[in-house]
């Protein structure tokens, strides 16, 4: 029978939260609910009586005397480490340290991600190992084991400290309070409620953003999706952060299911906050202060960021909507793939545009014929006579919506890229041929009203920086009449 903290494949539904913790090489995934904090270790434990061998002490905790936990025994790790972190759970009304080497973060779990194990029936019961881990799991590149609290503190002879609530003290937010993810980014310490944060990753390599812009930084790859990320720093207005090419992050919950990563150096800790310890900044604007709930702690005060706010912020819901959630499964390998596809760089005045190769069916140098039959609604120009058809030739910074650099010169460009659809060719004016280069493509989404919607869907990376793929098919179509057009009668 599975216990109430063990997610049940049969009902996969919204995923649950872990902490994600290390011992000896090992990672364990706690349920978030269970945890209530994390300290370092002393240097010298407090001296506990046991009957059992794996107890290594205790520790004064605010006043209260919390015994302490070697899990090495009962794990049967052998890369053992200095387990120099405490880790306190909490089963009911109940509390208990284990010393662990490190955490790893928050990681969410669905029932997809585990694989139940099953003890030896003969060895079941409250003074057996067997149950502790009801399951393993695989998320990305994590794997690990998911440790039952209640049986943990089900164990013959296991010492527990009883919660101050059920004595009627004050618990100082570890029986209640919001799971709460403690980080640092550059100098700033930083939190945030685990229920806004759908994991955090390790440093991982970090593609480069495909566009040119200071707070989206790059893209991680998380559970085969991809995730825009940003840079911390600017979006709280606090400085930026160090420029880099591999970086950890904290992936927040946004509306509509999309994600957004934000950079972080290193996870520091997970605590239970309640509202009364997070002291205001009154009415000091510092920063990007809508983002802020205040300050929690005294000798290292973290700033303990709004949860609600930030997963409303409009910034992250931008840089979130240029990815589709629904196109992020499996875009590593199509990414793969695109990287096959060939663009043709060229230069609209100081812009720079790539046009897929495989949409160009010729490029002629740029001759109207002077007959001034144009269009300014649909950037026509001029027509062009070649093989034998008129062919429109477009002002393409028109046609994309693009100010012109010198408002009411005339489109003057050297070059004329020819291309069709269903037989309708149109030329499109450009200034320069620059090159061809083969580059993965990230598609983007949600233009909002620019009149580029559609037209300018994806980017790709250069050397020379970040490059808007034009669509020359959907520029065609627009110019298409669709209905034909009845020719005059020219006998009467």
């Amino acid at each position: 029978m599975l216990r109430r903290d063990v997610a049940d494949p049969a009902n996969d539904q919204a995923p649950d939260l872990y902490g994600a913790v290390i011992v000896g090489g090992l990672t364990l995934a706690v349920p978030i609910r269970a945890i209530c904090e994390v300290v370092p270790r002393p240097r010298a434990l407090l001296p506990f009586p046991s009957p059992r061998d794996d107890i290594l002490g205790a520790i004064d905790l605010r006043g209260r005397l919390i015994p302490v936990l070697d899990p090495v025994p009962l794990l049967h790790v052998t890369d053992a480490g200095a387990c120099a972190v405490v880790l306190i759970l909490r089963d009911e009304d109940r509390v208990l340290g284990i010393a662990i080497d490190g955490i790893a973060g928050v990681v969410s779990l669905r029932a997809a991600d585990l694989t139940l194990l099953r003890g030896n029936p003969g060895a079941s019961g409250q003074g057996s190992t067997a149950t502790l881990m009801r399951a393993g799991f695989v998320r990305d590149a994590t794997r690990g084991m998911v440790l039952d609290p209640h049986a943990l503190a089900g164990l013959d002879g296991m010492p527990l400290s009883v919660e101050r609530s059920t004595a009627g003290i004050d618990t100082g937010g570890a029986t209640g309070g919001v799971p709460t993810l403690l980080f640092t980014v550059g100098s700033v310490r930083l939190g945030l409620a685990a229920r806004a944060i759908e994991a955090s990753v390790p440093e991982q390599a970090m593609m480069p953003s495909p566009v040119d812009d200071d707070f989206w930084c790059g893209t991680l790859t998380h559970n085969g999706c991809r995730v825009p990320v940003v840079d911390t720093l600017r979006l709280l207005q606090l400085g930026a952060c160090e420029p880099r090419t591999r970086t950890a992050a904290v992936i927040v919950r946004l509306p509509d299911r999309r994600l957004v990563g934000l950079q972080i150096d290193a996870v520091n800790d997970m605590r239970r906050i309640v509202d009364s310890d997070i002291k205001p900044l009154q009415q000091f604007a510092v920063g990007n202060a809508r983002l802020f709930a205040g300050l929690y702690g005294t000798d290292d005060p973290s700033l303990v960021l709004a949860s609600d706010a930030v997963q409303a912020d409009d910034r992250l819901a931008v840089v979130s909507r240029l990815y589709d959630p629904a196109e992020m499964a499996g875009q590593a390998e199509r990414d793969h793939q695109q990287t096959l596809r060939a663009f043709l760089i060229v230069r609209l005045g100081r812009r720079r545009l790539a046009i897929p190769l495989d949409q160009i069916e010729e490029i002629i140098p740029t001759r109207a014929s002077g007959i001034g039959l144009s269009d300014p609604g649909q950037a026509i120009v001029d027509f062009a006579i070649h093989s034998g058809r008129g062919v429109p030739l477009v002002d393409l910074q028109s046609a994309l919506g693009l100010s012109a650099e010198r408002p009411g010169d005339p489109p003057g460009g050297a070059f004329t890229v020819l291309a069709s659809v269903e037989g309708n060719q149109a030329g499109f004016i450009v200034d320069e041929l620059c090159a061809v280069e083969r580059s993965p493509v990230q598609l983007l989404r949600d233009a909002g009203s620019d009149r580029a919607m559609g037209r300018i869907a994806a980017t790709i990376k250069t050397a020379d920086g970040a490059c808007s793929v034009i669509d020359l098919h959907v520029l065609i179509g627009a110019l298409v009449r669709l209905d034909p057009v009845e020719a005059p009668d020219t006998t009467a």
